[in-house]
């Protein structure tokens, strides 16, 4: 099934279009939540990520769709963009909106563990009552974010990174290979937090460092957005990414 078919039936891209900030949940574990839904008529198809937000497809045909998107928990009340009326009430104890627009379904819930609102839609008028099983179903619980001060789940650490050098809260971290100057060039982002602040604080004292550049016998640390602690906390709000760099000496 393609991803088309899916784009004509749920449009309410509107609601998010505005979001920027990173997501405390990974992308791999959004996959990893999306995958194991089990609701009968609904396959996994597949998912993607978008900037700061994440979809996953569920169904068979447009008849029988399910789509799921997670954002930003500040953009929970922007339902009222398609459904001004509809009113919001506690479902399982979270904060929850159920409405139908354009024939389709939409029930958006906030996670507030998780900094999240999740919205499901399903093609059709479908029963409240349904919706909600469907939310049920998909262990939303399940969806959490990423721990403060540790790696997300299949990213590592090369070895030529020191224990000492490695920064918390990493999302991805990948080679970009020699510069001709250096023997390899490693991308490091990271969720901005006070465990990221708190790691690079460490490193920067512990080698009489910057954040333009702290340097051992071999690599240079640096970030790749700021220049100074002040800088950083100055530009990037709190689940946003930021980049770090780390060029291996030859």
């Amino acid at each position: 099934m393609k991803r088309l078919l899916f784009v004509s039936i749920f449009v309410f891209s509107a609601i998010f279009a505005n979001a920027q900030a990173k997501l405390a949940v990974s992308y791999s574990d959004f996959q990893t939540w999306a995958k194991q839904i089990k609701i009968t008529g609904y396959p996994f198809v597949e998912s993607e990520q978008d900037g700061a937000e994440y979809t996953a497809m569920l169904g068979s045909g447009p008849t029988k769709a399910l789509q799921l998107r997670v954002a930003g928990i500040d953009k929970f009340d922007e339902y009222k963009m398609m459904k001004k009326e509809a009113v919001p009430y506690t479902w399982n104890g979270y904060k929850t909106a159920n409405f139908n627009f354009s024939d389709i379904t939409f029930l958006i819930v906030a996670l507030p563990e998780a900094e999240v609102a999740i919205t499901f839609g399903v093609s059709g008028n479908v029963a409240k009552a349904a919706m909600e099983e469907m939310a049920s179903k998909s262990n939303l619980q399940n969806l959490k974010p990423v721990k403060p001060g540790t790696i997300a789940p299949g990213v590592k650490w090369p070895e030529i990174v020191p224990a000492d050098m490695r920064i918390s809260n990493v999302l991805t971290i990948k080679s970009l290979g020699t510069d001709g100057t250096f023997k390899d060039v490693i991308e490091v982002t990271a969720t901005m937090g006070p465990e990221l602040v708190a790691t690079v604080q460490t490193i920067l004292k512990k080698y009489s460092g910057t954040l333009g550049s702290t340097e051992t016998a071999k690599l240079i640390f640096i970030c790749g957005e700021a220049e100074s602690l002040a800088q950083l906390g100055e530009n990037f709000k709190k689940g946003e990414p930021v980049k770090f760099f780390y060029y291996i000496k030859k």
